[in-house]
């Protein structure tokens, strides 16, 4: 369960990340409607989703991701 979990979060935060530096990348329209999502911001927090997931899949592979310190 915690395998298909962490794979749907890694594939979803690939997706949002794509999908939203693509778009923050487009020239913007002259519009008098305000966006209400900031895309850079969608993209920096879903890349900081992404990057857990990663490091949490990592620890399901018996990574030791705690910088060499002893645990009893």
């Amino acid at each position: 369960m915690e395998w298909m979990l962490t794979l749907i979060v890694i594939g979803a935060g690939l997706l949002v990340t794509a999908f939203a530096a693509w778009k923050s990348g487009q020239p913007k329209k002259d519009s008098l409607n305000a966006r209400w999502i900031s895309r850079p911001l969608v993209t920096v927090i879903a890349g900081g989703v992404l990057m857990l997931a990663l490091i949490h899949a990592a620890t399901l592979l018996g990574v030791n991701t705690d910088n060499g310190r002893y645990r009893p």
